[in-house]
């Protein structure tokens, strides 16, 4: 059995968790579009794709799953999951179990607007959202909205091009940054995150809440699993609510007054996952069964309570040619770009 790590980027530690879990001779390829890639390091091959957005991409990731005899797949990019979701079929169809959410329920993880319409439809606290500049200030007149406001694209991620507009001249000029932006209400309170995991019949199998202490440019640095039956609670409904596959990460922010609003879907592993993975939830573990075809029993709220996580700086590098091994960042060609890495010792 052989796993391919989609757009792989910084996440080896996953592929490291994987490692944990596969047999001698099985391997796991990582993919992206440029040789610039961390997350190769712990790769026993790295393949470079074309653009996601180039109609050569997504044969390319069929032609590289065949080629290499991949039995199962994950994406660790918002606008990779989107795109992969829509051809689940033709990835099954060549031996591949896509752990990946199908084309439904990817959009509403992507799109923030389908966001906030599905999950207060489904009773879910949610910040009010609008992507009309004109409602917005008429909802400013009502009483509706109040400032500060957050402007963000629908689409975005990784915390880019997020802002937090404090009067109407602000609210233009970031509202105008960027085609695509919403308007939503700004929430007070504390940053807690869900870790949640479904099986590939939606059943969900763990789900872990943590505290997130600090982020920088939307990646987790420091975190803690808390005690939060009703995050757990949470969790599961939310999940049940898109039709999760895979793994999910969830903002969330409990305010003052204890309840709690969900402020984001990420239908991948999101960076704050290793707190998780440190607590005893295994979520490599049980996604490699899946692999295998086994059923993992449900374990939901499994996981120790108070355990932390600190993110620090790892360096590497070496002569450019050696240490790039060859990856050539203009290539589209599978046969062409694709290079065997050193294992981890």
């Amino acid at each position: 059995m052989n796993v391919l790590l989609s757009c792989i980027g910084k996440r080896g530690y996953i592929a490291e968790y994987l490692r944990a879990h596969l047999r001698e001779g099985e391997r796991i390829i990582g993919t992206s579009n440029t040789p610039w890639t961390p997350g190769f390091c712990a790769c026993d091959l790295g393949v470079l794709m074309p653009p996601i957005a180039s109609d050569e991409y997504v044969p390319a990731v069929i032609d590289t799953c065949g080629k290499y005899e991949v039995t199962g797949l994950l994406s660790f990019f918002d606008p990779d999951v989107v795109t992969l979701a829509r051809h689940r079929d033709a990835l099954n169809a060549v031996g591949v179990v896509p752990l990946i959410p199908g084309e439904h329920a990817a959009s509403i993880g992507y799109d923030k607007a389908h966001s906030f319409q599905i999950l207060r439809a489904a009773g879910f606290r949610v910040p009010d959202t609008t992507i009309d500049l004109d409602d917005a200030r008429a909802g400013l007149r009502s009483g509706r909205f109040e400032f500060p406001l957050i402007v963000k694209p629908r689409t975005g991620f990784g915390a880019a091009n997020v802002f937090i507009a404090r009067n109407e001249m602000q609210l233009e000029v970031f509202f105008s940054y960027i085609p695509g932006m919403l308007i939503q209400q700004f929430v007070y309170g504390d940053s807690y995150d869900l870790e949640v995991l479904a099986d590939l019949e939606q059943r969900v199998l763990q789900v872990v809440p943590w505290r997130r202490l600090f982020s920088q440019a939307g990646e987790t640095q420091h975190a803690v699993t808390v005690e939060a039956p009703e995050l757990l609670e949470m969790g599961e409904g939310l999940a049940k609510t898109v039709g999760l596959i895979g793994p999910m990460d969830v903002d969330l922010i409990r305010g003052p007054d204890g309840k709690t609003w969900v402020i984001e879907l990420n239908l991948r592993f999101g960076g704050g996952y290793p707190v998780s993975h440190l607590a005893g939830a295994d979520f490599p573990g049980m996604i490699v069964e899946m692999f295998r075809g086994y059923h993992p029993k449900p374990c939901i709220g499994r996981y120790t309570r108070g355990v932390c996580l600190l993110k620090r700086l790892q360096v590497m590098g070496g002569p450019i040619e050696p240490f790039l091994l060859g990856l050539r960042s203009g290539s589209t060609s599978v046969e062409d770009s694709a290079v065997r890495l050193a294992a981890p010792p």
